[in-house]
């Protein structure tokens, strides 16, 4: 059994302590809840000021006893129940006070949605608004839905041109019948159009940039979601800190505006790091960062990093130093608008559990948005790698094969294109992500002649509060193979029955008193998750859930040898914790099939990994 870890978080220490009470002092242990079914206990005790109380062991306030109590009623009349009634009492045990409150919850009310007002030009209809509005007639009123409705409810006719419009929302309850009547009161002024537009706080090549992102134009019809959408255009220049879009408050028909930015810090350093297992060492990792915008020129950013690691081998022959030492100069706008031109310089050293490989390495790109959802990728790869510290396994015959018996130099084009229809790049509930990587190995000076494609489509579907994903991802080599571009499946953002890099083709024999297995890479791959991300519990403000997932994957030396009715599968649960950072991720991975002598990893029949992030 291997356990596969990469660990990218920073571990918060809380230290607490319990307060001893003299004898006579009175202090406040629990609140208790009892009669709730729509509302849990964590959902009461948010905003409770006795909550704040009982933290601190304090004496139960009577005044707050009775405050709280409203607080409940209000917090039921929100969410519908206009005949809710909350009883409240105090239980002492010598020194200590329990406060529990008996809810009555009765009926919810039903919405009934009234909308007056509207334009008479027919454009902005009352199915339009009620689109925009997540409460239709007859369901279960909520008034915070309600409430976080309004501004919605107001772009519509904003959207519409009806600059000066304005909204009088307000929701009725009538108790006896049931019924939370929600009316809506257009005042929809005049049809408009944009007027002129100033920028403020940004000049020259600046001032130019965030005018070819503007949305609109004068003389345009009048349109809020075009000042967001530029708004978020001007946000991604990457140089303002904030960025505020201002129509004048007029009453006549054209609407002038002011874009007004304020410049972010110009400079950027940063410093981090930590410590990590993998199956060749136990390492100690260290980074630090040097950006700067606007230099050389205002659209340019020149960003240092440098990523020192220093690991002992689990071998046990010794420390062995890693190092990824990178300078990247980005242009923005070069050419048309939102296109990025770069220019990055990197020398690594890495360590693999077959060899390790040392060399330079220069990529020339062009980076081009193609609408909001799509992006594509070109530019010219050479990199010159020189190997070491191969494994006593790997014989000569086998260094030939590989290719670890001469220097590698690649001379490549490298090629991307990504869709994106995610709902959140981060933690995604819905939509669909595809990638395509073509790399194609030119043979200039002795380099390699090679195409490799590496294509990645990502599914999420919403069920209820369970989140259902799928992946699937292949590559494939055609031609000659270069030592570093091989494929290496297994860990924590691959399939998770192995450890990271070990499912791979790999070579089995004994190295000193051990016998060890050492992967060394493979021409194809092809991998595929299952995942249903089911949330469970909510644990000091951190949101708790589990996934049950299945996982799929092979990699073969040569594209032929590699059968999709033959993978590797494996089943597992993870835990997750949504965290400041990010989640973080424990799972455990349980191999079902190919675990004999002459399979990767042999013989082991579980992993287990601790990450950060999604495994996608």
């Amino acid at each position: 059994m291997r356990v596969g870890l990469a660990i990218a978080a920073a571990v918060t220490l809380a230290a607490c302590h319990r307060h001893v009470h003299p004898p006579g002092e009175e202090w406040l242990r629990a609140i208790e809840f009892k009669g709730n079914r729509k509302l849990t206990d964590d959902d009461l005790l948010t905003g409770l000021a006795l909550h704040r109380d009982q933290q601190k062991q304090r004496a139960a306030d009577p005044y707050l006893v009775q405050v709280d109590a409203d607080r409940l009623r209000g917090q039921y009349v929100r969410a519908g129940f206009f005949d809710v009634d909350v009883q409240a009492r105090v239980e002492r045990d010598g020194d200590a006070v329990t406060v529990i409150y008996t809810i009555d919850e009765g009926e919810r009310a039903h919405t009934r949605v009234v909308i007056r007002g509207l334009p008479a030009d027919g454009e902005v209809t009352a199915p339009k608004v009620r689109k925009a509005l997540p409460l239709a007639d007859g369901q279960p009123f909520d008034y915070d839905k309600f409430d976080a409705a309004r501004v919605d409810l107001l772009a519509v006719l904003k959207n519409a041109g009806y600059a000066r419009a304005r909204l009088d929302a307000r929701v009725y309850g009538d108790a006896p019948t049931r019924t939370a009547t929600v009316w809506l009161e257009f005042t929809p002024g005049p049809k408009c159009t944009f007027g002129t537009v100033k920028i403020e706080g940004a000049e020259g090549e600046l001032a130019q940039a965030i005018e070819r992102r503007m949305r609109f134009a004068p003389g345009e019809r009048y349109s809020a979601r075009a000042i967001l959408r530029t708004q978020r255009a001007i946000y991604g220049i990457g140089r303002f800190s904030t960025v505020q879009i201002e129509p004048d408050n007029g009453t006549s028909d054209v609407v002038n505006v002011v874009i007004a930015v304020a410049p972010s810090a110009p400079r950027a350093i940063s410093f981090g790091g930590g410590v990590g297992i993998d199956p060749v060492s136990y390492e100690v990792r260290t980074r630090g960062s040097y950006e700067i915008a606007g230099r050389p020129g205002p659209l340019d950013k020149f960003t240092v990093d440098l990523r020192p690691a220093y690991g002992y081998l689990r071998n046990g022959t010794g420390w062995e130093p890693r190092l990824r030492a990178l300078a990247r100069l980005e242009r923005l706008d070069l050419g048309t608008t939102r296109g990025v031109g770069s220019v990055e310089l990197d020398y690594e050293y890495l360590v693999y559990e077959a060899f390790s490989d040392f060399g330079p390495r220069a990529k020339v790109g062009y980076t081009l948005p193609l609408g909001d959802r799509w992006r594509a990728r070109a530019g010219v790869v050479v990199s010159q790698s020189g190997f070491r510290a191969i494994s006593p396994l790997i014989n000569e015959n086998l260094q030939r094969h590989l290719g670890l018996d001469r220097n590698e130099l690649i001379t490549g084009f490298a090629q991307t294109v990504t869709a994106d229809y995610r709902d959140s790049p981060i933690e995604p509930r819905r939509g669909w992500y595809a990638e395509l990587q073509v790399l194609e190995g030119i043979p200039l000076g002795g380099a390699y002649n090679f195409q490799q494609i590496v294509p990645e489509l990502r599914g999420f579907l919403p069920a209820g509060r369970v989140t259902l994903a799928a992946r699937v991802r292949a590559g494939a080599i055609f031609g000659e193979v270069p030592p570093t571009e091989r494929f290496y499946a297994g860990g924590a953002t691959s399939q998770r029955g192995f450890g990271i890099r070990r499912l791979a083709p790999s070579i089995t024999g004994p190295i000193g008193d051990d016998t060890r297995t050492v992967p060394y890479g493979g021409a194809a791959l092809f991998e595929t998750s299952f995942e249903a991300r089911i949330p469970i519990a909510t644990v000091r403000t951190m949101p708790v859930g589990v996934v049950l997932f299945l996982d799929g994957g092979d990699v073969t030396d040569l594209v032929s040898e590699l059968s999709l009715g033959d993978l590797h599968w494996a089943i597992g649960l993870g835990v997750r914790v949504k965290t400041v950072i990010g989640p973080v991720r424990f799972d455990m991975g349980f191999r079902v099939n190919r675990t004999g002598a002459l399979e990767p990893e042999p013989f082991s029949v579980f992993a287990f990994h601790l990450s950060l992030g999604e495994a996608f």
